[in-house]
């Protein structure tokens, strides 16, 4: 068994992984959108604006995620106790929250079916299991 101290550690760090991970999966989508769809966005159909709002999202919410667990990291111990911890997951929640409606619009309400949505859809499925494992853990010790 890990103190609580060290176990805050590792699980942000593990959280920090999850959000770049999206971060960088976001950014492809943003970036290469082709990659992920095989129909071409038309830059005036619904689908595109969809598209762009729910990558944007995600982006901003992977980097509240990954800049809150980087901070956990890296202060100290004495720190990350009460309504720190707390705060840090609530923070967590919210990119949770909001990296399984962008897999859902994607997947679902956007079709994709690119050479990159599979390998997005099991990273993200994998990651959000272990996360939800880690983040009721932390709830079960703080």
């Amino acid at each position: 068994m890990l103190e609580l101290k060290t176990y805050v550690r590792v699980v942000a760090a593990v959280f920090s992984v999850s959000s770049a991970t999206a971060l960088v999966m976001a950014l492809l989508r943003l970036l290469n959108p082709e990659l992920y769809y095989l129909d071409p966005l038309e830059s005036k159909d619904k689908s595109t604006l969809i598209h762009y709002f729910i990558s944007g999202l995600m982006i901003v919410t992977s980097a509240i995620g990954f800049l809150n667990s980087c901070v956990v990291i890296n202060r100290s111990s004495l720190q990350n106790v009460g309504r720190n911890i707390t705060a840090w997951l609530l923070f967590d929640s919210l990119f949770e929250t909001s990296r399984v409606v962008y897999v859902f619009v994607c997947k679902i309400v956007l079709n994709g079916k690119g050479t990159l949505q599979l390998y997005e859809l099991v990273i993200s499925v994998v990651q959000y299991l272990l996360d939800s494992f880690l983040y009721c853990q932390m709830i079960l010790r703080h």
